[in-house]
C-alpha cells in the first residue's frame, strides 16, 4: 500500500458526512418517499458504515477485509429482510453510493494532480468495484437466506393454523381440514399432524374432510400415507366427510380405507366414538 493510497483512504473517511449528504439528496430526488419512510439518522449511520467498509479495502488485508464485509453484510441483510425492505431498493442504493463515492475519489485526484498516475487510478477503480461487487453479492446471499428463513417460519405457522389438531378429550383430537388441498399442503398436513399428535399425546384423531371442495389423486395418496403413518405411531385415525369422488379416486388408485373407520359427518363420528354429539 502506497502513502498516496493511504491518503485516499483518509480523505474518504474525512468526507464521510459530505458523501452521505450528497447520496441522500440523490436518493430523495429518485424517490421522495425514501427519506420520509426511513429514519434519516438511521440512514446516515448505515451509509457511513458502508463508506468505511468500502474505504477499508485500500488499507486492509484482503482476507481480513472479506471477513469484515461478510459479517457486516450479514447483519444489515438480516435487518432488511426482517423489515421486508425490497432487495432491488438496496441494490439501487449501492449503485448510488458507488457513483457518489467515486466522485469524491475524483476530487481527491484533482487535488493531487501531478502525483496520481494512471496506474493509481486503475488500481483504485478496480479495488472499489471489487469491494462493491463483493458487498452486493454477500448482502444478496444473506438477504436471501434470511428471507427464506422468515418464509419457512411463516409457512410453518400458516400450516399449523390451517391444519390445527384440536384436543376435545384426553387422548382424542379433531383435525378439521378446510379449503383446497394441493400436493404441497397435503405433505405439510402430514408432517404437522404427526407432530401435533405426538405433542398432544393423542391415541385417536378424527380427520374431517367435509369442507375440502376438491381432492385429486396425489392428495388422496398423501391422505393414505397420513393414515398409515398415524397407525405406525399408535394413533387411530377416523375419517369423516369423505365424499363419493374421493372414494372413487381411492378405488381407482387401489387405495383402500376398508380397515379405517369412516363416517359421512363429523358429528356422527364423534357421537359413535366419544359420546359427544355436535349439531
Amino acid at each position: 500500500m502506497s502513502q498516496l493510497t493511504k491518503n485516499l483512504h483518509d480523505f474518504i473517511i474525512e468526507n464521510k458526512s459530505n458523501i452521505t449528504d450528497e447520496w441522500l439528496s440523490k436518493q430523495f430526488l429518485e424517490d421522495p418517499k425514501y427519506i420520509s419512510s426511513n429514519s434519516e439518522i438511521y440512514l446516515r449511520k448505515e451509509n457511513g458504515a458502508l463508506i468505511e467498509a468500502i474505504a477499508s479495502i485500500y488499507v486492509q488485508d484482503p482476507e481480513e477485509y472479506q471477513n469484515y464485509i461478510d459479517n457486516r453484510a450479514a447483519d444489515v441483510a438480516k435487518k432488511r429482510a426482517a423489515e421486508a425492505f425490497p432487495l432491488y431498493e438496496s441494490i439501487r442504493s449501492f449503485r448510488s453510493v458507488r457513483k457518489t463515492l467515486w466522485k469524491f475519489v475524483q476530487i481527491f485526484m484533482d487535488q493531487n494532480n501531478g502525483t496520481v498516475t494512471t496506474q493509481d487510478v486503475s488500481a483504485w477503480s478496480d479495488s472499489m468495484n471489487t469491494a462493491f461487487d463483493y458487498i452486493i453479492e454477500s448482502f444478496a446471499k444473506h438477504h436471501h437466506d434470511h428471507t427464506q428463513q422468515i418464509l419457512t417460519s411463516q409457512q410453518a405457522l400458516i400450516t399449523e393454523l390451517s391444519s390445527p389438531v384440536i384436543p376435545i378429550k384426553e387422548g382424542i383430537g379433531v383435525l378439521p381440514l378446510v379449503g383446497n388441498i394441493d400436493f404441497q399442503r397435503a405433505k405439510l398436513i402430514l408432517e404437522s399432524t404427526l407432530e401435533q399428535c405426538s405433542e398432544k399425546k393423542l391415541t385417536k384423531i378424527f380427520i374431517d374432510l367435509s369442507a375440502v371442495p376438491i381432492l385429486d389423486t396425489m392428495v388422496a395418496q398423501q391422505l393414505y400415507q397420513l393414515l398409515a403413518a398415524l397407525k405406525l405411531i399408535g394413533v387411530e385415525p377416523i375419517f369423516s366427510g369423505i365424499r363419493p369422488e374421493l372414494a372413487q379416486i381411492s378405488l381407482s388408485l387401489g387405495i383402500s380405507f376398508s380397515d379405517t373407520k369412516t363416517y359421512f359427518s363429523l358429528s356422527r363420528a364423534l357421537e359413535v366414538h366419544t359420546n359427544l354429539y355436535v349439531k
